[in-house]
This record gives structure tokens, C-alpha cells and sequence, in this order.
């Protein structure tokens, strides 16, 4: 089925000191100009992934979709990106898609049909069926088979899968002709014989489509996201995360008791802590002159 479209274009609306910034997005309805509330959850989505809430004291969130449950209160918790990359191995085709194009595209083009049948190692032939809107603020990278530019373009929507192809929308065109690799000849040979001379197309799902708690996701192999400021939130719905600006914390272990502990870094059990054995990339650093001592501590987030 394909979806009605809306204008492709981007607004901003600025309140009470408060910038809300919405992306190209192809779901009518969803031109919501109303301020955001950053401590609640909804379980129906009232505006595009992606969109940014900017406060004037530098604070600046997203808007996102929650992909498991969490009782787990704010206290230097962190989300994290659960969504896994197209060419991962034992996720091939399920959060991400990478292969090739089903129809060949003109310069110029807004729009693809990817090719969603993938060789998955092990298991022969894979179909990927995705449902309306999974790659929404997504980008999309393409190598040309013959030259030109390479290029990244974001995604504003899909068509729900109808096997074997899946319609992306893209917010810019393309700027080269894309052609088709021989892997089409799946369709009357049933064997999928590879992808020479066609061009590469790689789909990747939005930073902001599966935030996942990041105490349950642990950090070993994800990227923290941001906090979610709501007591709780449920799987399925929808809420802002804070990715930069002041963000007061309850740390798992003090620190700023030492010289020059100033970075915040996401830890395995999904909060922000000191750089220890278990810390991973750094989410900000302290904000306030500290000493020994416990409690909450202000935290600078630059996550955006």
C-alpha cells in the first residue's frame, strides 16, 4: 500500500524560548507545532523522528521511539541506539538493509526501490519485509557502479514491503543515474548470482527509531543516545531524550574526588560514570567544582 505524502519541506517554531525544529517527513498529520513535553511518553507519534527541541540555555533533545520497556528511573541512565548495522553479522536485513536496487534510477530521482532479498550466511536466500515508515529518519549512502559521486541522503519514509521491493523516500534527489546489479536475476532464476555492476545502496534505520534502557542493552557493542527525563517508558511508544546541554545525574559511583576527573563516560551497566575498566565513549563532563562527597552532579551531555 502507498503511503499519501505531504509536502516535503522543514519547519521550525520558536516559543517561550523554545526551538522546535521538525524534519522533511512524508506522514500527513504529523506537522505538529506544539511544544514539546520532554518528561512524557505518548503511545501514539505526534512528531517526526528526529525532530529537535532546542532551549534557549543550550538543552537540546530529540524525538524518539522506544523498542523495549524500562522501569528504570533517570537517575544517570542513558538509551542507547539499539538498532544494528546492515551487514551485521545475525542481523543481515533486520534493522538495516544493505544490497542493491530492484529498478534503476534516474539523476534527479526522490525516491528508490530497494532490492529487499538478501544472501544471509547460512540461511540461502533471506526476504526482508519492512512495514510502513521503519527507515523514517534514516540515511541512506549509494555507489554508484560506474563512477560519480558518492553520496548520503536521509530518508523520510517507505512503502510497507511488498516482496520483493521496498520504496524509500528520500528529502533530497539523487544526483547520479543508479543501475541495476545482475542480482535481479533472482527473479527468474531463483539463485541469487551476485551484484556485479550495480550500484551499492546501503539503508540504515534512524539513530532515534529504537532506544532501548541502557542498563538491559548494556554498552559493550551500542552508543548511548541520550536520557529520557520521564519516569518510565514503555515499548512501542514515543518520547524526547536530552542529548546536550545541563543535565543533573545520580551517579552509580561518585567522581569529580579526584584530580582532573571532569569526563562522563556511558558504562556497561547503562550509566554515566567516571572512565573506569567498564567505561566506554565519553556523553559530556562535569559542570561543577566537586570534592569527596556523594549526590547528584550536573553533567554537561555532548551527545549532539
Amino acid at each position: 500500500m502507498t503511503i499519501k505524502t505531504v509536502n516535503l519541506s522543514q519547519k521550525v517554531q520558536l516559543e517561550n524560548g523554545v526551538a522546535l525544529w521538525l524534519p522533511t517527513n512524508i506522514l500527513e498529520g504529523l506537522v505538529n507545532l506544539t511544544a514539546p513535553n520532554i518528561y512524557a511518553q505518548s503511545s501514539v507519534q505526534l512528531y517526526p523522528l528526529g525532530s529537535k527541541a532546542e532551549f534557549a540555555d543550550g538543552r537540546v533533545f530529540r524525538y524518539g521511539k522506544f523498542g523495549a520497556t524500562s522501569t528504570n528511573v533517570p537517575l544517570a541512565r542513558m538509551v542507547v541506539n539499539a538498532n544494528a548495522c546492515g551487514g551485521c553479522t545475525g542481523f543481515a536485513g533486520t534493522d538495516s538493509f544493505e544490497g542493491n536496487l530492484y529498478v534503476a534510477a534516474v539523476a534527479g530521482q526522490e525516491y528508490l526501490d530497494l532490492w529487499t532479498i538478501i544472501a544471509a550466511s547460512g540461511t540461502g536466500i533471506k526476504t526482508s519485509v519492512y512495514p510502513k515508515n521503519f527507515f523514517e529518519d534514516g540515511m541512506l549512502a549509494f555507489y554508484p557502479a560506474s563512477g560519480g559521486p558518492y553520496a548520503e541522503i536521509r530518508i523520510c519514509g517507505n512503502d510497507e514491503s511488498v516482496t520483493p521491493v521496498t520504496r524509500i523516500y528520500l528529502d533530497a534527489p539523487i544526483p547520479v543515474a543508479l543501475t541495476v546489479g545482475t542480482t535481479a536475476s533472482y527473479q527468474t532464476t531463483g539463485t541469487i548470482t551476485g551484484s556485479v555492476g550495480g550500484a551499492g545502496v546501503t539503508a540504515y534505520s534512524s539513530l532515534f527509531s529504537q532506544l532501548k534502557d541502557g542498563v538491559a542493552e548494556g554498552s559493550t557493542f551500542t552508543s548511548a543516545m541520550g536520557v529520557f527525563l520521564g519516569p518510565t517508558f514503555t515499548s512501542g511508544y514515543y518520547g524526547w531524550i536530552q542529548r546536550a546541554g545541563r543535565c543533573i545525574v545520580t551517579p552509580t559511583g561518585y567522581f569529580g574526588d579526584t584530580a582532573d576527573e571532569r569526563m562522563a563516560q556511558l558504562h556497561t551497566d547503562g550509566c554515566i560514570a567516571l572512565k573506569a575498566a567498564h567505561g566506554t565513549h565519553t556523553v559530556g563532563y562535569l559542570t561543577q567544582r566537586t570534592a569527596s562527597g556523594y549526590g547528584d552532579l550536573e553533567v554537561w551531555l555532548q551527545l549532539e
